[in-house]
């Protein structure tokens, strides 16, 4: 692990005026003294310290015996060097001297921020981008003035703000994590300093559950030693397509849309739902081996045909939409046909209702997906999903809360210092 140095030049360097070394010479003895391999400093000057960062260079080289190749000299925009207390043009300068960097950087290696030399704004500068994550592996340093020193106070030593970058990361992620994004929230984990094995393999459960493809969400806890086992065990039902697990995942995966605003999606969701469920009932609870594939379509209708000798075949031949068509028989096993199906069966008389209130959202889906209709808004949202959730109720029950605000809280918590 070696380290890349980083300064200004000031008016003191290399000496200052007390005649004792200046901060970049007392920096870089005490990295060497630590036994820290330097790999390359930058120099960074104005028209007015160009001179001193010669000297700066020649000091290096004899003295300290740095190998002439390793230090680079680089000036800095005019703008500076005219306006050296403009702390936007020093940032600006010192994020060039990070990006010079670069090339060189392994990735067990340091920056190393000298913050003792140049103007104050320059000083400054090595904070501001280290606060703000453009040095994730990164040193700010400060020397002190040798005649200002109290007892044991050492002449150089850390001032890292890593800290509040960290504080600022935390804050982005909990606010991703609440909003679903847990895609988000990882890159935003990845690129900071709060990186736990733990997080990101929840954030990989929260991604993939989400998208629905629960092999995935199960690899990406299976092998991590301290997951909460609840989160293992909740994925096993999905994972083997249990009918109910299914429609309480497809229903609480609903509500993420509606409540991020992706009302596209929330409808096509709401669809596959509203279809999903009407098989549950026709499958699950009437037991009638009914399937939408149509590989199994006259299979399907044949099994129609026997249910109370004929009599639900003739329901449905008999059967009006509400607009008045009349039901495709023999074809394709719509949403319409299971609905009607329901409604041939009394036992079902109470969910019905809540069944076809879902009609009118289900075609506004079809409007959507096919008419290149755009979706903004959810008419009478909240009569929607209390219809909702009365129907997923009296059908198949849910739990009281969430899995994924549950699986939020549990990454809040593990992110909380």
């Amino acid at each position: 692990m070696s380290s890349i140095i980083l300064s200004f030049v000031g008016q003191q360097d290399p000496f200052a005026k007390t005649n004792s070394e200046g901060s970049i010479i007392t920096l870089i003895n005490h990295l060497i003294q630590q036994h820290q391999p330097i790999k390359r400093v930058i120099l960074l000057y104005t028209d007015t310290t160009k001179l001193g960062a010669i000297d700066t260079q020649d000091w290096l080289t004899s003295t300290l015996n740095l190998p002439a190749e390793a230090i680079q000299l680089l000036p800095v925009e005019e703008t500076l060097s005219r306006d050296p207390v403009n702390l936007l043009f020093a940032v600006q300068a010192a994020r060039l001297g990070i990006e010079q960097a670069q090339p060189y950087l392994d990735p067990t290696d340091t920056l190393e921020f000298n913050a003792s030399s140049g103007t104050p704004v320059m000083k400054s500068a090595w904070s501001i981008l280290q606060a703000a994550g453009y040095a994730p592996r990164s040193h700010v340093w400060q020397v002190r003035n040798p005649q200002e020193m109290q007892s044991q106070q050492d002449r150089v030593f850390q001032t890292d703000v890593s800290t509040l970058k960290d504080e600022f990361d935390l804050k982005v992620m909990q606010q991703q994590i609440q909003d679903y994004n847990y895609s988000g929230a990882l890159v935003t984990l990845q690129q900071s300093n709060l990186q736990r094995p733990t997080i990101a393999a929840l954030l990989d459960y929260g991604y993939y559950r989400l998208a629905m493809d629960f092999d995935q969400a199960f690899s990406a806890v299976n092998t991590i030693p301290d997951i909460e086992p609840q989160w293992i065990q909740e994925i096993a039902p999905l994972r083997r397509k249990d009918p109910r697990s299914l429609l309480q995942e497809a229903y609480f995966n609903a509500l993420i849309r509606l409540k991020t605003r992706k009302y596209a999606d929330f409808l096509v969701g709401l669809f596959k739902l509203q279809e999903q469920l009407l098989y549950y009932l026709v499958q699950g609870k009437l037991g009638l081996a009914i399937s939408g594939k149509p590989s199994e379509q006259a299979q399907s209708w044949a099994t129609i045909r026997q249910v109370n000798d004929g009599q639900l075949y003739q329901f449905l031949r008999n059967y009006r939409l509400p607009k008045g068509d009349a039901i495709y028989l023999d074809r394709s096993i719509s949403r319409y046909v299971l609905q009607a199906i329901v409604e041939y069966h009394p036992q079902f008389a109470t969910v019905l209702p809540l069944i076809q209130t879902l009609n009118q959202y289900c075609d506004l889906r079809n409007e959507s997906v096919h008419g290149f209709v755009g979706v903004s808004a959810i008419e009478n949202e909240a009569y929607l999903t209390a219809t909702l959730n009365k129907l997923m109720q009296q059908t198949c029950g849910i739990p009281k809360l969430s899995p994924f605000d549950r699986l939020n809280q549990t990454l809040c918590d593990r992110l909380t210092p």
